[in-house]
């Protein structure tokens, strides 16, 4: 499976751009073959912290990062239905759409791994932590393996959690849909860190099985930029 990830400016109050994002993903699900479901997902709000350095001032992994007020995550059969879906007639005509309610900042093609399977209100979306990651390891490669094991085996320990996504980049696209190099979009990964609610994230991150972490957090990301979101799955 294959997700696209649109990332976007939508003009406030986002309550009202919403409607019209969760009825262009709806029309998408009748007319791009292939794309299984979506997940509308409004930004709650960013958490302007480093936790890589506290001793630096806040710096994202793009500038661009700062200004995602709504994403929406395509999820494909696989990356073949995925550039037919949205090279086609019906694909241009959803992403007109996408733009009339909202400013694309960029897009990111991404391979799910799940830790922490899905439950209550995660399955239908709900409230998560969501986290855009630039890899301090060479390799994407030695990113992936130290992710998928390492980490994961650290956040399985966290109370409350109501699911762990790992999205790992497989490719970039900048606002216009054109492929771009890591160099210009320096994401590689999106981690999604499922609650029933922000209070339940608070009391979880403020258990001890946050230290660590916290601290494996570090020696894996280079930068992370932070934003609470809370999500609507159409299928």
């Amino acid at each position: 499976m294959l997700t696209r990830t649109l990332c976007l400016a939508v003009p406030a109050p986002i309550a009202q751009a919403v409607p019209a994002l969760e009825a262009a993903a709806a029309q998408a699900l009748r007319e791009l073959p292939g794309l299984q479901r979506v997940l509308v997902n409004r930004v709650v709000r960013q958490i302007p912290t480093d936790y890589i350095a506290n001793d630096r001032p806040y710096a994202g992994v793009v500038a661009e990062a700062d200004d995602i007020t709504a994403t929406l995550a395509l999820q494909f059969e696989g990356a073949a239905a995925a550039r037919a879906a949205l090279g086609g007639a019906e694909g241009s005509a959803f992403l007109a759409r996408v733009r009339a309610a909202g400013r694309v900042l960029f897009m990111l093609d991404s391979e799910a791994n799940v830790p922490v399977a899905l439950t209550g209100s995660a399955v239908q979306g709900g409230f998560r932590r969501w986290l855009l990651l630039t890899r301090n390891a060479p390799t994407i490669e030695g990113f992936r393996d130290a992710w998928f094991e390492r980490h994961a085996s650290l956040v399985k320990h966290l109370p409350l959690l109501e699911g762990y996504v790992q999205n790992l980049v497989t490719a970039r696209y900048d606002a216009s849909g054109a492929p771009v190099g890591h160099e210009a979009l320096p994401i590689d990964g999106v981690a999604e860190v499922c609650y029933a609610d922000e209070e339940a994230m608070n009391r979880s991150y403020a258990s001890d099985a946050r230290l660590p972490l916290k601290d494996d957090g570090a020696a894996l990301n280079k930068r992370v930029s932070t934003l609470l979101v809370q999500g609507r799955v159409l299928q």
